[in-house]
């Protein structure tokens, strides 16, 4: 009877326990992994917590069988940069896979490729995987690089952390040591839709989907872009990211222009555009392009956001805006090029008007951009055309573009650039 009362009470006392403890689900392979990278040791770190918020209600409307992962770095003394889970769970919607033991910049190469390569051994996926670039970008302008100085080389940036950036070379470099190549990357920050940046990233993923411009601080709305993230149809999958991005409006009550590359076509506009840049060198002006023209970036005696038009320092001119122009008297020129301008760029979002070319500080209530966009002249893609006038100042484009591969496949310096 002592044995049976003992049995009876263990029996009693596995049930109780087992009726308190929630029923554990099974993990499921992700099809599809989507990693994003949150470089917010900067002062983008106060929309950090708001966008996760966003990525955690977005990932309510996804399946079990996907996977969103973060990478987060705060701009804080005390808080280490670690690797989450969005889970969508009510009760822990942030699953913490992994701590560092220590600050790092989230601008270094290796880092990079690290955080990454960990990412996708934490949550491997069974189909591809997704990546979504969070943070600030710099069009082409000279910044800090984070790798050692005894080999800096200014170049088009991504990701500030403490005032050094990861050049896209540097990038491209990173992306390549992980030996795969990604469905997409998608850029939450300014100025990335630029062709330099994609043909040097052209190896490392099948889609670029980003702004040519630059973009407000609060970014994409991620409780409708985390679910187009894992929709498995591609055409549908771009398209509905870039439509509910587009969807947006601003403070200004403007819209983001954006845009999809294919990268698989990208070596097939190089040489079309090898073909009309003789065109092109024929009619570049000194300064600048003029009045009417689009473009995504300038300076003001260093700064960003123009508020008068003669201090203007354009460097971000719309690709196809300009290619047109330089082509006005050879149709059968532009309608080739064009050709394969559509077949590269195959979907984008045109805006009149986005907040991000307000003038920040509003002097006179001025604005930078004195041009029209229309159907014909936007691409949604930018492109940097060599001037006179960057020889001079502290500023040293001209010379920064011979770093970039783009500027020997459509042959600037077969044409003295």
């Amino acid at each position: 009877m002592k044995h049976f009362l003992i049995l009876f009470g263990l029996f009693l006392l596995v049930t109780s326990c087992s009726k308190d403890e929630p029923t554990q689900e099974p993990e499921v392979p992700a099809r599809r992994t989507v990693i994003v990278y949150m470089a917010g040791d900067n002062n983008l770190s106060s929309y950090l917590q708001s966008d996760l918020n966003e990525m955690i209600n977005g990932r309510k409307q996804v399946g079990r069988d996907e996977s969103l992962l973060v990478f987060v770095d705060r701009s804080s003394a005390t808080a280490k940069p670690f690797i989450a889970k969005v889970t969508g769970k009510d009760k822990q919607p942030l699953d913490t896979l992994y701590k560092y033991p220590t600050e790092f910049y989230s601008s270094d190469p290796e880092h990079f490729a690290e955080v990454l390569s960990r990412c996708m051994q934490l949550s491997p996926a069974t189909e591809d995987y997704g990546l979504v670039l969070w943070g600030h970008a710099s069009g082409w302008i000279i910044e800090t690089d984070s790798i050692d100085k005894r080999y800096y080389i200014p170049r088009r940036a991504y990701g500030v952390d403490n005032g050094m950036w990861l050049n896209i070379p540097s990038m491209r470099k990173a992306l390549q040591s992980l030996n795969m190549k990604w469905k997409f990357i998608f850029s939450d920050c300014c100025n990335m839709q630029n062709i330099e940046t994609a043909y040097e990233l052209k190896d490392c993923t099948e889609y670029l989907i980003a702004a040519p411009s630059e973009i407000t601080g609060s970014g994409a709305p991620y409780n409708t872009v985390v679910p187009a993230l894992f929709i498995h149809n591609d055409e549908q999958m771009y398209q509905t990211i870039c439509d509910n991005y587009y969807t947006q409006i601003d403070i200004k009550g403007g819209h983001l222009p954006i845009s999809v590359i294919k990268t698989d076509k990208l070596n097939d506009l190089a040489t079309a555009t090898k073909a009309v840049l003789p065109a092109v060198v024929e009619n570049l002006p000194h300064d600048d392009f003029g009045y009417g023209h689009i473009y995504y970036f300038c300076l003001v005696n260093g700064n960003s956001w123009g508020y008068k038009y003669e201090d203007q320092y354009k460097t971000l001119y719309d690709m196809n805006d300009i290619i047109r122009w330089a082509t006005a008297n050879d149709n059968a020129a532009y309608t080739a090029w064009k050709d394969a301008f559509d077949q590269t760029v195959i979907y984008k979002r045109m805006s009149t008007f986005w907040h991000a070319n307000y003038l920040q500080y509003d002097f006179d209530n001025k604005y930078f951009y004195d041009f029209t966009v229309t159907e014909e002249a936007f691409g949604g893609v930018s492109m940097f055309f060599p001037l006179e006038k960057y020889n001079n100042g502290t500023t040293h484009y001209n010379e920064d573009i011979k770093k970039m591969g783009w500027y020997y496949a459509v042959g600037w310096s077969e044409l003295e650039w």
